[in-house]
């Protein structure tokens, strides 16, 4: 999991135990990692100009401010940093709307440590050219004449 080593994440989940989980389970993998139980702790984080986090992980239904709500805030004010929604509620629906929102990923709970990591792993890698995605013009089909040789 090298994109994750001595990455920053902020995680905001108001779930003590989720929260204390992926703690565990992203420090483990060599992240530096700082917790939030509520998006207003989360802000004041995020205002704070010495830390800059390369990747946010939210729950999306959590009191007062939404998942949603923090989602679209960072992405005006950061960006370019990546947001994760997890959630135990989730739907297409909602699927759709934080990935059109800008969400890089959204998770369904309960997470399993390998779909985590590997969200992750994907999020901060670098993003490789996708050959599939070029349209190439077909090339002409030149009549050649036959010649004897």
């Amino acid at each position: 999991m090298t994109a994750i080593r001595d990455k920053s994440i902020l995680i905001i989940d108001d779930d003590a135990a989720m929260l204390r989980a992926l703690n565990k389970v992203l420090s483990d993998a060599g992240a530096m990692v700082t917790s939030a139980r509520w998006a207003g702790e989360a802000v004041e984080y995020l205002s704070d100009h010495q830390r800059r986090f390369d990747l946010i992980i939210t729950d999306l239904r959590m009191p007062i401010v939404s998942g949603t709500s923090l989602l679209g805030a960072v992405k005006v004010a950061f960006p370019k940093v990546p947001v994760i929604i997890i959630t135990a509620f989730g739907n297409s629906e909602l699927e759709a709307e934080c990935l059109d929102k800008g969400a890089a990923a959204f998770l369904e709970k309960p997470l399993d440590t390998p779909t985590l990591l590997g969200a992750i792993e994907r999020v901060l890698s670098p993003r490789q050219p996708d050959c599939a995605r070029r349209v190439r013009r077909p090339r002409r089909v030149r009549k050649t004449k036959n010649v004897a040789v």
